[in-house]
């Protein structure tokens, strides 16, 4: 009869909705080890240096500006009274580089806490040019209200721990004492800076022109940002990892060369293209640096396939594994006349979730090929002995693993895809169900469903 036929029909894709329950699981499993494996790194990286973005140098003048404020108030009798408070308002005027130089070497390093690593940077940056202080530079405003301290070179670093002891900042040919620390406004709080004492007073002097240059051994994690503060700036990097990102709204040049040896790029933009002198001039008056800090750009040293970004990749194919196998047992059990007992289906289903299980646990300590063809062949070789005796045949068992064998194969193609893995995939699912139709496209299901019915088939033996 048709509804025995039905009725197995519905066992196994019941059965194949509750074998994806473990896989749920392992999915869930890896999430969380993806969060521990980011804290771990989180805390490498705090422990050490966290990313950095370096903006300067840019000269910093800070100012107190006094007015008096006059308050009139009119008391019951109709009289006036006038009350006058001095207003005192601090800040920051910045002046940019005229040119601005950036050059710098970065090497990769890895540094482990128990299975987890941490990819972290050491950079060897040299940043030179010159200012121009011009004779109508605002500065230098007339009037007593305005009271100008000390000018100071400030290059901000972002995570001031990254700083080696050989920083080393030159003007005019002539070295300067370092100090810790930038200005305190939010967009150059952190960093180093050096005293330049008064600039000279333009209304006596002719234009200024300062050449400068500083030396960086900078430690940082994940990724570097350089801030183009100059009016032209030309940022020239190079490392030896062979898997860059480039960041930010402005992308290298067309001369950017990525290799397995490493990569070398270089930036080029101008005060035109970022409006920076006026955007970090709002930034010290108001702290609010929201429009300063999208002028970034930079690498970011990412691994492009990542392993658990990888393995819940994979296990979004669980089912398609479930599916497919259950249904070439489905197909054998009806064209064969061998009746394959629920049970059987859900331990070879088990079995393939457990793949999965193994996939994560051996990649944590190996090498993710390796770990891969080890759960693979495991698996394979489970389900195959184990088929074997289910479909009463050694070759009908390992045919079955063969084929299986040749499923884990594809997967680890897609897999190890990056743009095109969506693409395969999509072509993986058509070609296996276009072969189920074409294989299947005689079947008589009618028929099959009444021979079952009258040979007892529907018993599992």
């Amino acid at each position: 009869m048709q509804k025995v036929l039905a009725w197995k029909i519905a066992i196994v894709m019941i059965l194949a909705l509750l074998v994806q329950l473990p896989i749920s699981m392992i999915d869930g499993l890896t999430a969380e080890r993806k969060a521990r494996r980011d804290g771990v790194v989180a805390d490498i990286a705090r422990s050490a240096a966290e990313a950095q973005q370096l903006a300067g140098p840019v000269i910093l003048v800070p100012f107190t500006h006094r007015s008096m404020q006059v308050t009139t108030r009119t008391d019951d009798s109709g009289r006036t009274h006038s009350t006058r408070r001095e207003k005192v308002r601090k800040g920051w005027v910045a002046v940019l580089p005229e040119k601005l130089d950036i050059d710098g070497a970065l090497r990769l390093q890895t540094k482990r806490r128990g299975i987890y690593r941490a990819r972290l940077y050491t950079g060897q940056l040299e940043l030179r040019g010159h200012f121009v202080i011009p004779p109508e530079h605002r500065l230098h405003r007339s009037g007593p209200e305005y009271e100008w301290g000390r000018a100071r070179l400030v290059v901000g670093v972002s995570d001031p721990r990254g700083l080696r002891e050989s920083a080393r900042i030159e003007w005019d040919g002539v070295p300067l004492a370092l100090r810790p620390g930038g200005a305190d406004a939010a967009a150059l709080n952190h960093g180093i800076h050096a005293d330049l004492g008064a600039l000279s007073d333009p209304a006596t002097a002719a234009t200024a022109q300062h050449r400068f240059r500083v030396t960086l051994a900078l430690r940082g994690s994940q990724r570097l940002d350089i801030m183009p503060l100059g009016r032209t700036t030309r940022v020239a990097l190079a490392s030896d990892w062979p898997h860059p990102s480039f960041t930010g709204r402005l992308l290298p040049e067309a001369d950017t060369r990525v290799s397995d040896a490493g990569f070398a790029a270089t930036w080029e933009t101008s005060h035109f293209a970022t409006n920076l002198e006026q955007v970090l001039q709002g930034c010290l008056q108001t702290q609010r640096c929201k429009d300063y800090a999208r002028n970034a750009f930079g690498v970011a040293f990412i691994e492009p396939v990542d392993l658990y970004l990888t393995l819940e990749r994979a296990l979004k194919y669980g089912f398609l594994f479930i599916a497919l196998t259950f249904a070439a047992f489905f197909l054998f059990e009806l064209l064969a006349g061998l009746a394959i007992h629920p049970i059987q289906y859900a331990l070879v289903g088990v079995a393939l979730a457990v793949f999965f299980l193994l996939l994560l646990s051996l990649s944590e300590h190996l090498a993710f090929v390796l770990s891969y063809a080890i759960a693979a062949l495991a698996c394979v070789m489970l389900i195959g002995f184990y088929l074997s005796f289910v479909l009463r045949g050694a070759r009908r068992g390992l045919l079955f693993g063969a084929g299986l064998g040749g499923l884990y194969a594809l997967l680890y193609a897609v897999l190890r895809l990056e743009d095109q893995a969506l693409l395969m995939g999509s072509a993986l699912v058509f070609a296996l169900l276009a072969a189920t139709m074409v294989g299947t496209r005689r079947v008589d299901w009618y028929r099959i469903g009444l021979a079952r019915a009258g040979t007892g088939a529907a018993t599992p033996s």
